[in-house]
């Protein structure tokens, strides 16, 4: 067979064994051979195409390991959902969405997304000001709190004894009991499964995702819970593949809840849906569920408690350990990974008890189960990782000091814990497998070279010394590197077909214009996509 396409660069393989090349030749989307330019063109012939990129740098296609694109999608679309995240306090929020309210006057309904909690709690009433007749709804930027209108919450029935349900800490109430329009966690996400998207909707808010990632040099993805934006996720994919236009591999978790009474039933049902849908570029891979919330929101679940509130820990999710034991047993049966989202040490702790049984109970220590975000992680609890085999998927971008949520974490956890959040390196020298993620839209700079460069300096490019937090947690450049390629592909089961590029793998690269393991690294920081290469050819180019 000959190559069809012949590139020619600086090559970063990822592959220990011969870890730099010149060239790469692509046969029906396959890496046919990576080597030297003098062995590549022996495989080429008149019909070859080459594409010489000169000394910019290839490397295997980079992965993102946790995000949600329907809404990233949806965010992006700017007819589709408000973006208020400019704004500085719930007065801007109002302002910008009345703006956006009076430039789509005809919509049925108003949805936005990006306001921070502070200290001054939302209340129903602001945006009945500027829209009583149809329902309003902000989210918070990480996704896990919601600002309703009256008449948003009239329709979803977010009345005085469904708060009084699901309590105060998720359902903020006046003294008389009324809910206040300001939710967190269960409420919220019961809300999200109510609403739909049409499927044309859902595929144009696909494509709109796959054209941001491939823009930022991802070349596949990991869909953190499918069903969190739409119950009809799966049918919106298989329709995406079908059109041949989607070509951004997906790895998607399907949500089980902490109200789910037949967890070996709701794991079958996941199973038969791998047997549904599955295909080469939307696959699903396992259960995605929640232990707890997030600190900003006083959600996450905290082992010490909250300094700003003595004596409360937290909002509880899916921590039963006994539903635990059987999710993680029938997970393992089934031959799925289990994803979670983990932020305080009490929810990250009741996991891995959880999975320690059921490695006992199965035999099974290669599910490549995943705990992510890991803000607050207890250090004896580090090492369980390695010993567990348990990828720890964290976030880069959200180590530095940001000037409003790092004053936040000191207020609700106190100096010490906020300066220790976010470990990354401790993770690695415990021998566990660290993978990278934005949990886009909730990062909104996505960037892979800044990625790359708060792995190994704990703050931002460009950005201020002080804004560096707890410096003894960076990683070297090659792990960096490894969190966003091989490390990836090593959680979704693909290390065969992604991660390195190496004969025999899936021809999927990503091109900048700097050496991420050998250029200066404030150049690293600042570098440029070059373009993204999915299935050998080019689906961006900058």
């Amino acid at each position: 067979m000959k190559a069809q396409k012949l590139y020619l660069g600086n090559i970063v393989t990822m592959n220990e064994t011969k870890p730099v090349a010149e060239a790469i030749c692509v046969a029906d989307g396959k890496i046919l051979y990576v080597g030297s330019e003098k062995t590549a063109r022996t495989l080429c012939d008149e019909n070859t195409e080459v594409i010489d990129l000169g000394e910019n740098t290839i490397y295997p296609g980079f992965m993102e390991a946790h995000c949600h694109p329907m809404g990233a999608g949806k965010l992006l679309d700017v007819e589709a959902l408000c973006d208020v995240s400019a704004g500085e306090s719930l007065e801007d929020y109002v302002k910008i969405l009345a703006e956006f309210i009076a430039k789509y006057p005809n919509r049925k309904n108003y949805s936005g997304h990006g306001f921070m909690e502070r200290d001054v709690k939302p209340v129903a009433s602001m945006l009945d000001a500027i829209c009583a007749d149809k329902p309003v709804m902000l989210m918070t930027t990480d996704g896990h709190s919601m600002w309703l209108n009256t008449k948003a919450m009239e329709i979803y029935g977010l009345d005085q004894e469904a708060a009084k349900e699901y309590g105060p800490d998720t359902c903020r109430v006046f003294e008389d009991g009324t809910p206040t329009g300001y939710i967190s966690e269960n409420p919220v996400f019961d809300i999200r499964a109510k609403q739909k998207t049409e499927i044309e909707d859902g595929v144009r808010a696909l494509l709109t995702a796959q054209n941001f990632f491939f823009s930022k040099g991802y070349t596949a993805i990991y869909d953190a819970g499918m069903e969190l934006t739409e119950k009809t996720a799966p049918d919106i994919y298989e329709a995406a593949v079908a059109g041949g236009k989607y070509k951004l591999r997906t790895y998607a978790g399907s949500m089980i809840d902490e109200f789910c009474e037949d967890i070996d039933g709701a794991v079958e049902k996941i199973s038969r849906m791998q047997t549904k849908y599955n295909n080469e570029y939307f696959k699903i891979i396992g259960v995605k569920t929640f232990a707890d919330g997030v600190i900003e929101g006083h959600t996450a679940l905290l082992e010490d408690g909250y300094n700003d509130q003595p004596g409360y820990k937290g909002v509880s999710r899916l921590t039963d350990h006994d539903k635990l034991v059987q999710l993680y047993t029938s997970a393992a049966l089934h031959d799925m990974n289990v994803h979670v989202h983990a932020v305080g040490d009490g929810a990250i702790r009741c996991n891995l008890d959880a999975m320690e049984v059921a490695a006992a109970n199965t035999g099974r220590l290669d599910q490549r189960n995943a705990l992510a975000h890991l803000q607050q992680v207890r250090k004896e609890d580090i090492q369980r990782f390695a010993d567990l085999n348990v990828m720890a998927v964290v976030a880069p971008l959200w180590t530095p000091k940001h000037p409003d949520y790092f004053l936040q974490e000191i207020e609700y956890v106190g100096k010490e814990r906020a300066e220790n959040a976010y470990p990354v390196k401790s993770f690695a020298a415990a021998g566990a497998n660290i993978a990278f993620h934005t949990d886009f839209p909730v990062s909104r700079n996505v960037s892979i070279p800044n990625t790359i460069y708060t792995a190994v300096m704990r703050r931002n490019s460009g950005s201020d010394p002080s804004c560096t937090r707890e410096a003894d947690e960076f990683i070297t450049r090659y792990q960096a590197v490894e969190g966003l390629t091989k490390n990836v592909a090593y959680m979704w089961h693909e290390e065969n077909r992604l991660g390195t590029l190496e004969i025999g793998k899936i021809a999927n690269m990503s091109v900048y214009d700097k050496n991420f393991l050998t250029d200066d690294l404030e150049e690293v920081g600042a570098s440029n996509l070059v373009c993204t290469i999915v299935d050998g050819e080019i689906v961006y180019k900058a």
